[in-house]
């Protein structure tokens, strides 16, 4: 017994240490420099300097570093410990998660200013940095169809961080242009204003990819057409234009270069059902998906038989592997329970370890996502950003508001059917909506902090989140998150969000 134990313990840590390798980075190409920097603009003379720059942003929203950002886990993370998705596994190691899963943030939680805030202004100001350089740009060097592909990237790519951005905070600034004497003492404005914006962008990003110079703008690794038109059916849903929000999906899902994958496939590299996705490369971006890292443990012991899991369910020799097969955020028991019988996403999106039958563990399995491989030696991977599957539920709902009831049950059967289900039983509207809540739940869970918004959107957060016993008592103030008070402290027009 003992010579198993340690022929798995020297496994364990071997592969441990393989990770720790990996860890050396060579940093991406990118544009990284704060808001409230004074710069020159960056003009662009020819395809292959544009080409350059696009690339720099991207690899900026991925980092080198295997951290968090708001545009590679942290939103994720962060929006499911909010919500009723995610648990903090260990407080004493993670008090800064756990302020966030109780849903009492502290105004100086580093996290909210390093993580979510300034990596999305970067990625907002390198946007800006785009339209202005291709703007004051004259050279005959730059090709018309690249001038769309970086205007129509860059407002798109500014879209998508203001969303993030108002979605935590509330009230933001809107930075429209990489002039730090115009964007130094911006006020907040509105989400109405901020949902204007956005809506703003992507119109004229849309309108610029259908010009038929951008046909071949078709990457999923970059944005592209389809990504902008499912941006505009999310972002009309949460504005409540909901004829406008089923257009925009209707022209996703018409698109014949997508479709539903199994379960198995969906967050492939190559898989048909990707709208947008960043691409990861190990060899630059430190290995795995820096959500994965975060969500999943180091092990996963479903892959063992059953009498060699034993082995690590010994409570002495657990203790030395604990921080190994447990994840630092788990899956939260509300959603575990969530799932309905035979469901196939709980067991191929999720996965659990067991734990020994002693206090404190009493043998209750720990779940945790499993939508993306934890393995630190493969080539490539990617991160989803946007899927078709997220279309078909915003069209449900568009089309249960408008009381197309039969069609929104179509939509929403498609999903069901994927995941081994069978037709959703509801018959009117309420029960419909009541539906589509259900399997966004289910089918989103781990992606983007859809259920945090869902959950504030449709005005359900303080009654769901407050059967939470560490939310109990939640507020509405505390629905949104507190703006870093470095950024108050740089820019006196700011102010802070009530109850903070």
């Amino acid at each position: 017994m003992r010579i198993m134990k340690l022929k798995y313990k020297s496994f364990v840590y071997v592969a441990c240490i393989t990770v720790f390798l990996s860890t050396g980075c060579k940093k991406l190409v990118e544009i990284d420099e704060p808001i409230d920097t004074k710069t020159s603009i960056k003009v662009f003379n020819t395809d292959a300097q544009a080409d350059q720059t696009l690339a720099g942003i991207y690899s900026q929203m991925i980092g080198g570093d295997r951290t968090l950002k708001m545009m590679f886990g942290g939103a994720t993370v962060y929006g499911g410990l909010a919500a009723d998705e995610f648990n903090v596994t260990n407080i004493i190691n993670s008090p800064l998660d756990y302020e966030i899963f109780k849903n009492q943030i502290l105004v100086d939680n580093d996290i909210l200013e390093s993580v979510l805030w300034q990596q999305t202004y970067k990625v907002i100001y390198t946007a800006n940095a785009i339209l202005d350089g291709e703007s004051a740009s004259v050279s005959s060097q730059l090709t018309p169809a690249k001038r769309i592909e970086l205007k129509a990237s860059a407002k798109f790519l500014r879209a998508y961080g203001f969303f993030y951005l108002t979605n935590f905070y509330g009230a933001i600034p809107l930075p429209l242009t990489s002039d730090y004497t115009q964007t130094i003492r911006l006020k907040r404005a509105e989400p109405e204003l901020v949902y204007q914006q956005i809506i703003q962008d992507l119109t004229e990003a849309l309108a610029l990819f259908s010009d038929p110079r951008a046909a071949g703008f078709t990457a999923k690794t970059r944005v592209n057409k389809s990504a902008v038109e499912a941006m505009l059916a999310r972002c009309y849903l949460y504005t409540k234009d909901w004829a406008k929000s089923e257009n925009h999906a209707d022209a996703v899902i018409s698109t014949t270069a997508l479709q539903l994958e199994t379960l198995q496939n969906t967050f492939e590299p190559n898989s048909k059902e990707t709208i947008f996705q960043l691409s990861v490369n190990p060899s630059v971006s430190v290995g795995m998906i820096s959500e994965t890292e975060n969500l999943s443990p180091l092990y996963a012991l479903s892959f063992l038989p059953p009498a060699d899991r034993d082995l690590f369910l010994d409570p002495d020799f657990y203790k030395e592997i604990e921080l190994m097969v447990q994840p630092r955020i788990g899956l939260h028991d509300g959603l575990v329970n969530a799932f309905e019988a035979g469901d196939n996403r709980k067991t191929i999106w999720a996965n659990y370890n067991g734990t020994p039958n002693v206090a404190p563990y009493f043998g209750k399995p720990m779940y945790f996502a499993f939508k993306y491989p934890n393995d630190p030696v493969i080539e490539r991977t990617n991160y989803v950003l946007m899927r078709l599957a997220e279309i078909y539920l915003i069209r449900a709902e568009a089309r249960a508001m408008q009381n197309k009831i039969a069609l929104g049950k179509e939509d929403i059967d498609k999903i069901r059917k994927r995941a081994g289900l069978g037709n959703t039983p509801a018959v009117d509207q309420e029960s419909l909506l009541v539906a589509v809540a259900q399997e966004r739940r289910i089918e989103l869970f781990a992606e983007w902090g859809h259920r945090f918004f869902d959950l504030k959107r449709t005005g359900k957060a303080i009654s769901v989140l407050s059967i939470i016993p560490e939310k109990n008592g939640i507020t509405l103030n505390r629905l949104l998150f507190p703006i870093p008070p470095n950024e108050i402290l740089a820019n006196s027009n700011l102010t802070q969000n009530p109850g903070y």
